[in-house]
């Protein structure tokens, strides 16, 4: 999804080995020097890769003053795959095994023979190879980012590896430096390192807050979608967001950060949550503050990690909207506040939405900090009995309420 437009969907990328830190002219022309050039003959062996200014697909107004705003760079990549359409491969296919099934004499066995059939399929490739080399069956995308080289961040909507492997080689081959993803635990490794906490970030294991599940061996979860990913770590998000539903339940959502900024957070519309033993599945909730649900509180209970939160973020000015994926730390479906007044000039609308959306950034990783300062701090014991308390007596509390309520209520509580 665009920066400059709608709703906003990213992930967060280190900028890391030997890479430009800062934004000059060298850096628009590099951008410029790569804009996408598609195969002139044959077919791609792979997807085709470029930079764009960042408006759309075509846009190669590669200028200083239009691109760079506050020490972030917005460009963006065009992404050029080919596709040709299976229902296309077997109809040439098809006709190009009619055609000799026509040419049998008559008497002749009314199957094509092996070799008969391989000759159809190579004349068949030959047709949509031809016409990918005229430009066919080619699939574009734009993928915005903006980078800040001086922090040495990249933000993008490039979610999948799909996306994200092209930029990171277009990324490394323009200007030299890395692109790696940073989901929860990439991001904690990037503040506790600099703290001299990498020993305790490395001997970090998830944490038993609710039950085990009955089949279970009663140990700590093994959080499968994280032990199974490039990161161990990433089980950190997960307990991230059940911190924030418990602070939002417990404290009334309100966060200290540093600098003395304060924020208040509340889970809304959206919880999927995932059995961290891998045994009793996912539960998706969706509506007016599942959180509170009693559905919700059991499955808590019961071993389910959130996965996916909906998040209503404000700083007392303005207020986000957004759906962030704990484990991966992606942000989708962001809403920005709207500005009191009208932007005078288009260039200024741009400035305003990127510094919003920088500073919801800035406000995410505030508070990822304050949850790692707890969960690393010495305190984290007691705060793990409070929060294991609090399971249990939401889901007792919840539950009892929802039994009791008239039908009518309890079958409003399951939708």
């Amino acid at each position: 999804m665009p920066f400059l437009n709608g709703t906003v969907t990213y992930a967060r990328f280190a900028v890391t080995g030997d890479c430009p830190e800062r934004i000059d002219q060298s850096i628009i022309d590099a951008f410029a020097a790569n804009t996408h050039r598609p195969t002139p003959i044959g077919i791609p062996t792979g997807p085709e890769t470029g930079w764009t200014a960042g408006r759309h697909i075509l846009d190669e107004g590669f200028e200083l003053e239009q691109m760079c705003f506050d020490g972030w760079i917005h460009a963006g990549m065009r992404l050029e795959v080919v596709r040709v359409p299976p229902e296309v491969r077997r109809a040439y296919i098809a006709v190009a095994e009619s055609s000799r099934s026509a040419a049998l004499e008559p008497g002749q066995p009314g199957w094509l023979s092996r070799s008969a059939r391989k000759e159809a399929r190579d004349e068949a490739r030959e047709q949509w190879e031809r016409e990918v080399a005229e430009g066919r069956y080619r699939s574009s995308k734009h993928v915005p980012i903006l980078w800040n080289p001086a922090k040495r961040i990249l933000l993008s909507p490039a979610t999948s590896d799909a996306v994200s492997s092209p930029l990171r080689d277009l990324f490394t081959a323009t200007f030299g430096g890395r692109l790696e993803p940073r989901g929860a635990g990439g991001r904690a490794l990037d503040v506790l390192a600099p703290m001299g906490r990498l020993a305790d970030f490395e001997d970090a294991r998830p944490d038993s807050l609710g039950q085990s599940p009955p089949t279970g061996d009663g140990g700590a979860p093994e959080v499968p979608w994280s032990s199974a990913g490039g990161d161990d770590k990433d089980f950190l998000g997960n307990i991230f967001l059940l911190w924030l539903w418990w602070r939002g339940d417990a404290g009334e959502g309100l966060f200290d950060l540093p600098g003395g900024r304060g924020v208040s957070i509340a889970l809304d519309r959206t919880l999927e949550s995932e059995c961290g033993w891998g045994l009793t599945g996912r539960q998706v909730l969706s509506g007016d503050g599942p959180s509170r649900w009693p559905e919700a509180s059991v499955a808590t209970l019961a071993g389910k990690l959130p996965r996916r939160c909906g998040l209503v973020v404000s700083d007392g000015i303005r207020e986000w909207n957004c759906v962030l994926q704990g484990d991966r730390f992606t942000v989708g479906g962001l809403r920005l506040p709207r500005s009191e007044e009208p932007a005078e000039t288009p260039q200024e609308a741009d400035r305003e939405r990127i510094e919003s959306i920088i500073a919801f950034e800035d406000v995410l990783g505030g508070l990822y900090e304050s949850f790692l300062e707890a969960r690393f701090g010495p305190s984290w014991p007691a705060l793990r009995s409070r929060i294991a308390e609090w399971i249990g007596r939401s889901a007792r509390n919840r539950a009892g309420a929802a039994r009791s309520a008239p039908a009518e209520l309890q079958e409003v509580s399951r939708h």
